[in-house]
């Protein structure tokens, strides 16, 4: 009985790292995050439409968040530096780790990362539909906006908006499944992120875990501008759906559950060696200046 983990104890360990993360000042760069969202991927997508004189469907702006090359950098990079100070360990959190299981905490924080990377991106959903809603259908097609803008105006064809949403999405796959599968790849990129962060906590060398999942951002986020075969080594590739896919044949360059399989894979594997090596971590040095 006494080796039994409390899932409820690690429950409570998450809701008070949720608390004290949503009250974090921090939170007002997710504030201007939203405002740079509206102003490079949604008007743009508005404009269009209002010179089709035509509605968008209300997921494209959403899944033109979730595609777009400039925010595929810009998104994950925010919420990293939203959880940068988690886990955070003062006075009353060491008080709590002596009186529960460390792989209860473990657990716990895992529970927190998936709870707070739910929270931004269901954010960012609910901005980018709002600021539409009296230009938009509910329907699972695409709108003509995205379908046929470059055909009615072909000298715009490699414009910034034009670009938003690409053959690559439009000729394969629905706005739904675009909208749904995409915001769950996205989840688990944020989640295996905190992860890292979560491992080097573990190992006492926090500042080393956050240089390495902002070298995971960078160096996958180049290599899916240019598209490089090296691509789908690093997590940004699997998250974007168009990368996925060729413009008109339904074939396949990776296929989807593939990129849920590397996510669960890896997230695992991390989980893990952090409910392992919290056994032997000495929280009292713990790097967290």
């Amino acid at each position: 009985m006494g080796n039994r983990i409390s899932f409820i104890r690690s429950w409570r360990i998450a809701c008070i790292e949720y608390y004290k993360w949503i009250i974090n000042p921090r939170m007002i760069i997710a504030a201007a995050m939203i405002i740079f969202i509206w102003n490079f991927a949604v008007f743009p997508l508005i404009d269009i439409s209002k010179e089709m004189n035509s509605p968008l469907n209300f997921l494209e702006p959403f899944i033109a968040i979730l595609n777009s090359r400039v925010l595929c950098l810009v998104t994950p990079s925010v919420f990293l530096f939203l959880i940068s100070d988690y886990p955070r360990l003062d006075r009353n959190s060491l008080f709590s780790i002596h009186r529960i299981k460390r792989t209860e905490w473990v657990l716990g924080q895992f529970i927190f990362f998936i709870l707070s990377a739910f929270t931004y991106l269901i954010s960012i959903f609910i901005f980018s539909i709002i600021i539409n809603l009296h230009n938009s259908f509910l329907a699972n097609g695409w709108s003509l906006v995205i379908t046929r803008y470059t055909t009615y105006y072909p000298e715009k064809a490699l414009s910034f908006a034009g670009k938003l949403i690409t053959k690559e999405l439009y000729n394969q796959i629905s706005p739904y499944e675009a909208a749904i599968t995409g915001f769950f790849l996205v989840l688990m990129y944020m989640v295996l992120l905190s992860m890292i962060l979560l491992f080097f906590h573990i190992l006492n060398l926090k500042k080393a875990g956050i240089a390495s999942a902002v070298s995971i951002i960078a160096a996958g986020s180049a290599l899916g501008i240019f598209k490089s075969p090296g691509m789908w080594c690093f997590p940004m590739a699997h998250t974007m759906i168009y990368l996925h896919y060729t413009q008109y044949l339904k074939q396949t360059i990776m296929k989807l559950q593939s990129s849920f399989l590397y996510f669960l894979i890896i997230i695992a594997i991390l989980l893990f060696i952090c409910l392992f090596s919290v056994k032997y971590t000495n929280f009292l040095n713990n790097d967290n200046e």
